[in-house]
C-alpha cells in the first residue's frame, strides 16, 4: 500500500538553463511542483490532497497521498551545464602513458552525475582495452588555448569556505575525534548542535 519516489529537481536555477530557482524555493514549494507533476503523469492515481494546492484538479478516483517527505538541496551536485562549457571536458584518452581520466567531469553525453561517472568508467575502460591490444589512442580532446596560457601563472588558492584538511572538508567521511568535533561545531554550528538534539 505503500511506495517510495525519490526525484531530482535539474536544472535547479537560471544560471543552469532553469527557468525556476528550485534551490530558493521553500520545502513546501518544492513538494507542490512535485505533486502536481506526479498528478498530470498520473491523473488516476494521485489524489486530491488539500496540502498541495497543485493536485485540487484531481478527480476523486485518485488515492494516493503522501505520507511523508524529505527535501534535500545540494546546489553544487553537478556544476551548471550552461552552453559552450563541454569544449572544457577532458577526454579519457591522456598524452600521459598509462594514464587514462575517467569521472562525471569528463568528455561524455552527460551532466556530472552518477549515469555520467559510470559512462565515463565505461569510456576510460575503453581505452585502456584498446591500449592492451596494441591500438593508437583515438584522438584527445584539444585542451583551450586560454586556459594553457592562465595555468601558466596560476596559484592554488584554499576553497572557499572549506575549513580542515580532513576528509569531511571535502566531501568524505570520518571518524569524529575531539578535534574534529571542534572543526565541526565552528564551521557548521547549526549542524552539531541539531545532531547533539538527538
Amino acid at each position: 500500500d505503500k511506495s517510495m519516489l525519490e526525484l531530482v529537481f535539474a536544472p535547479c536555477s537560471p544560471i543552469a538553463g532553469g527557468n525556476i530557482n528550485w534551490i530558493g524555493k521553500t520545502d513546501e514549494e518544492i513538494i507542490d511542483a512535485t505533486m502536481g507533476e506526479l498528478a498530470r503523469l498520473f491523473p488516476t492515481e494521485i489524489a486530491n490532497d488539500e496540502t498541495w494546492p497543485s493536485t485540487s484538479k484531481q478527480g476523486p478516483q485518485g488515492q494516493a497521498k503522501l505520507i511523508k517527505y524529505a527535501v534535500v538541496k545540494v546546489p553544487r551536485s553537478v556544476y551548471a551545464a550552461i552552453p559552450g562549457r563541454n569544449k572544457y571536458r577532458p577526454s579519457q584518452t591522456t598524452p600521459i602513458p598509462q594514464f587514462t581520466m575517467a569521472g562525471d567531469f569528463t568528455s561524455q553525453k552527460f551532466l556530472g552525475s552518477m549515469e555520467g561517472a559510470t559512462l565515463a568508467g565505461k569510456l576510460a575502460a575503453e581505452v585502456i582495452a584498446n591500449r592492451a591490444k596494441g591500438n593508437a589512442d583515438k584522438p584527445i580532446k584539444e585542451i583551450q588555448q586560454h586556459i594553457i596560457d592562465a595555468a601558466a601563472s596560476y596559484v592554488p588558492k584554499d576553497p572557499v569556505g572549506v575549513k580542515g584538511e580532513g576528509a569531511i572538508a571535502f566531501g568524505g567521511g570520518y571518524t569524529v575525534g575531539k578535534q574534529e568535533e571542534d572543526l565541526l561545531r565552528e564551521s557548521d554550528p547549526a549542524q552539531y548542535e541539531a545532531a547533539l538534539a538527538k
